[in-house]
């Protein structure tokens, strides 16, 4: 063993591990709790980096996976430590260095790693793979019963929960206990929650489990892999091979990733595992002073569909009188030409004087006489295929030479000089011109595998992104600015690009039954205070359908919309109730840990079943219970708890420690539990 460190309940390995007969060094990772028996782990290699020509040091890997090439052997140049973590320096004595950073937050229990390399060589290389992170886990006995947890991602299906066994997944030693065994995913492209959203956690059959997520703002990988040496879980930007990213580091130069994070939990599964990243994730949060007491939001687009006006919106802002809001968002179709669709118009930014005669400030004014934060909609990087933009060739993304287009977008090249002045002209100054305070940044559709005018697709397309994040610094030049991510609803989910926001649309589910379950998911992954959700309402609908709509909303931030300007007194009286009731659980949603998610439902799309959603803070718990195309009794235990309020139309009783609920298809009700509380 060359070193051991404990943080908290975790305890750190680096030790001495051998690859196709040469020596490197490699990190496993423990609850200080379990023996380490160095005979029978082999981890990984620490650091796991290919270069153009590199060789493989595992038989037949290639194509499968580039870990384990020759340039991942390597030894400690020097090594400190102290309570916030470890830095590692490790070199393969060719003037290669490595810095490895190991980050531990005593609050939350979470651990980041990443890596920066310096060329120091003599030539130019081509680094084809540096992963932010690899740690080693288990060794490879029992390893087929261990469960790989991941969440897959589509539009208006983000981050549902997956469990597979590894024997299922193909990760079990063969009978000569030779052959790589790989399971490798990821995103490739700007909409990083598609396919997959970045994260992973392993299992064993004692109920400890080890959790990743990545910061991902580009095309992005995790991989388990099994072989002699045991499991390791890995991840970071795309390889060349996954992502076709490479990227030259002159002598002299130095590369850095972006961070992964994980933790380990001796048990809670999975939730425990989330509430870590996301309370980490909340604790990293700086927010304009406005965000801090999470207003409800209101948001025009399921009232107009795409086409606000002066006219409609003053209608609207009356109708909200007397409820509870502080943010009121113009959406998509200001800037909508006569006669068009406003999804085909996006690009030159011009205000529509149709729609809005006195100019969008008159009507960002009334807004804000109202008490509320005016807010607008922006899809900045892309042109739509009727505005004058998209035919400026000169600004856009082109891959081999020809624009890459979409179905009806093409994307800027943000890192021109020329894309910024026009965009500060277009959208910054209009921002502060206009006097708005709130920002949605819409994003729907992806550049895919990379770009023009770098070393590779893959590395244009890192920059592209990366200049994306950094306009999220440069608009909060618009002092107070709250800024909304959203991407075809959840797209653009990742760490990074959150620690960015103020907020983000969870997802494009506007008033479809499954709105509650990917609400529940997407709560494993960001803060309730960043996840902004639709409770759309009809005139017409019943009030089961409001409270529905409502409860599931009560699981991050509340975003009104729909029907508002003809709502009879006693549906007004039943949405005034539920805003009511979210002030008084509204530190729970905020600062909670989820302690169930008990959901049955197999299709989302045809859904039967129902979802228990539980969270917990202090002496109070909130249930949240949406009962979807099935019918009776639902008991939830109480578990040492009592009722102390509820916002439902159902009818329930407490009674022998049981609260029992009798469900009816498409229904819902939010219980506020209190430990030694009373009914009321």
């Amino acid at each position: 063993m060359i070193k051991k460190f404990v943080f908290g309940d975790t305890a750190f390995y680096y030790t001495e591990t051998e690859i196709a007969g040469e020596k490197s060094v490699g990190l496993t990772v423990l609850p200080k709790s379990r023996a380490f028996d160095e005979t029978k782990f082999l981890p990984d290699p620490l650091v796991q980096v290919a270069f153009t020509g590199d060789r493989s040091l595992l038989d037949y890997s290639r194509g499968i996976s580039m870990n384990r090439r020759a340039s991942t052997i390597l030894h400690i140049e020097r090594q400190t430590a102290d309570e916030n973590g470890v830095e590692t320096l490790l070199t393969d004595g060719a003037g290669n260095f490595y810095t490895h950073l190991l980050a531990y937050d005593g609050d939350t229990g979470v651990f980041s790693t990443e890596v920066t390399y310096e060329n120091k060589s003599g030539k130019t290389k081509l680094l084809e793979y540096l992963a932010s992170g690899c740690v080693s886990l288990v060794p490879k006995e029992g390893a087929a019963e261990l469960s790989l947890y991941r969440m897959t991602s589509a539009w208006s299906r983000e981050c549902r929960l997956k469990e597979d066994k590894f024997f299922e997944l193909g990760l079990e030693a063969s009978w000569a206990q030779y052959g790589l065994k790989s399971e490798k995913w990821g995103s490739v492209g700007s909409m990083p929650n598609r396919g997959y959203y970045p994260f992973a956690a392993v299992e064993d059959v004692d109920g400890v489990i080890w959790g990743m997520t990545l910061e991902a703002p580009f095309s992005w990988q995790m991989e388990v892999l099994i072989e002699r040496a045991g499991v390791a879980l890995s991840g970071g930007l795309a390889d060349f091979e996954t992502g076709h990213w490479r990227k030259e580091i002159e002598n002299g130069g130095r590369f850095s990733t972006h961070r992964a994070y994980f933790t380990v939990k001796e048990r809670g599964g999975v939730n425990a595992v989330s509430n870590a990243f996301v309370h980490y994730a909340d604790k990293r949060l700086q927010v304009p002073q406005s965000e801090e007491d999470m207003p409800v939001l209101f948001n025009e687009y399921c009232t107009t569909w795409g086409t606000p006006s002066e006219e409609n919106i003053d209608r609207i802002l009356g109708a909200l009188e007397g409820l509870p809001i502080g943010v009121f968002v113009i959406d998509a179709g200001w800037f909508k030409p006569r006669e068009a669709d406003w999804s085909l118009a996006g690009g030159d930014w011009r205000e529509s004087k149709e729609l809005f005669p006195n100019g969008l400030k008159h009507t960002a004014d009334q807004i804000r006489k109202r008490n509320m934060i005016p807010g607008i909609w922006f899809e900045f990087e892309v042109a739509a295929k009727n505005s004058e933009l998209f035919s400026n060739e000169e600004l856009l993304l082109k891959r081999d030479g020809a624009i890459i287009s979409g179905k009806n977008r093409r994307f800027l090249d943000l890192r021109k000089e020329e894309t910024e002045k026009y965009l500060c002209r277009r959208m910054l100054d209009f921002l502060k011109k206009n006097g708005f305070g709130y920002l949605k940044i819409d994003y729907n559709d992806a550049y895919g595998i990379g770009c023009d005018g770098a070393e590779s697709l893959g590395e244009g397309g890192r920059q592209v992104a990366e200049e994306s994040i950094g306009w999220l610094e440069k608009l909060k030049e618009v002092e107070g600015i709250v800024i909304e991510n959203c991407s075809s609803g959840g797209s653009r989910i990742e760490p990074y690009r959150m620690s960015k926001v103020s907020m983000c649309s969870f997802s494009d589910a506007h008033e479809c039954a499954e709105i509650p379950l990917v609400a529940a998911n997407v709560s494993r992954v960001i803060p309730a205070r960043q996840s902004q959700i639709w409770a759309v309402l009809r005139e017409d609908e019943a009030d089961s359908r409001t409270v529905y709509s409502l409860c599931a909303a009560f699981m991050g931030r509340i975003c009104l919309s729909g029907d508002v300007l003809n709502l009879s007194e006693e549906k007004r009286e039943l949405i005034l109730s539920g805003l009511k009731f979210y002030e008084r659980i509204k530190e729970i949603v905020r600062y909670g840990d989820i302690c169930g998610i008990d959901c049955n439902v197999r299709s989302y799309r045809n859904p039967v079943g129902r979802q228990i959603y539980q969270k917990e803070y202090g002496e109070q718990k909130l249930v949240i219970l949406h009962v979807l195309d099935q019918e009776g009794t639902v008991e939830i235990p109480l578990g040492g708890y009592r009722l102390d309020g509820a916002y439902t139309d159902l009818d329930f009783r407490e009674m022998d420690g049981v609260l029992r609920v009798e469900g009816k298809p498409f229904t819902a009700g939010a219980f506020l539990l209190k430990k030694g509380g009373t009914k009321s």
